[in-house]
């Protein structure tokens, strides 16, 4: 599994503000995030900051479009190492759950985002999606479940319906961690997230391949 530090290691002044960045709205949020302390975090001054990123708002943009394009790259590389659908969305589950375990607060921070600057997220998303000729990220996982109910490893599904289903899945439980891990009495958190993992591809995937009754 990656470190955070490894998605913006690129051993220069930007990314190296880009990773400090992610630690401070990681811990304040976009709101409470400061530009100085984002500076002292990465080592450098004000005006180097100001220089590269203009203001928080495009810092706060930049560092959530690197980690999903990130994101997205290692989940679409799985549909391309595995030869049957069963197989890249075997991968696929695993790549996007590990990826969601890295970053906990990620879903509470876009959650936020979704709510207060719509229009800016879908953009971002829009641009995402459309980076390489090749590759729509939504449409590969589409076709993955297309091909699968066509090879008669899937049942009948909607593949708009079960990606929101394998989001939604995933996402929830690290949104509600902290009043779960009370609630439930989850003792062990690290051994429950690698238990969860399971559960979930189980659950997904034992759905997914049933047979038609």
């Amino acid at each position: 599994m990656n470190t955070r530090k490894e998605y913006f290691d690129e051993g220069s002044p930007q990314s190296e503000i880009l990773y400090a960045a992610l630690e401070e709205f990681v811990q304040f949020g976009k709101k409470g995030a400061r530009m100085q302390s984002i500076a002292d975090r990465a080592g450098v001054n004000k005006a180097l900051l100001h220089y590269y990123f203009s203001n928080k708002e495009n810092l706060h943009q930049e560092v959530l479009r690197r980690i999903f394009q990130y994101a997205f790259s290692r989940v679409s590389a799985s549909l391309e190492e595995a030869s049957e659908p069963r197989d890249q969305m075997r991968e696929l589950i695993s790549r996007y759950y590990d990826f969601i375990a890295e970053f906990p607060e990620l879903p509470r921070l876009m959650i936020h985002e979704i709510h207060t600057n719509p229009d800016e997220i879908v953009a971002m998303f829009s641009q995402i999606f459309t980076s390489r000729e090749d590759r729509n990220y939504p449409q590969a996982i589409f076709e993955v479940i297309t091909q699968g109910i066509q090879k008669g490893q899937f049942r009948q599904v909607d593949p708009r319906q079960f990606m929101i289903t394998i989001l939604s899945t995933i996402l929830f439980f690290f949104v509600a961690k902290p009043l779960l891990t009370k609630v439930i009495g989850i003792e062990n958190e690290e051994k429950f997230i690698i238990q969860r993992k399971a559960h979930i591809q189980d659950v997904l995937l034992t759905y997914l391949e049933r047979d038609k009754a």
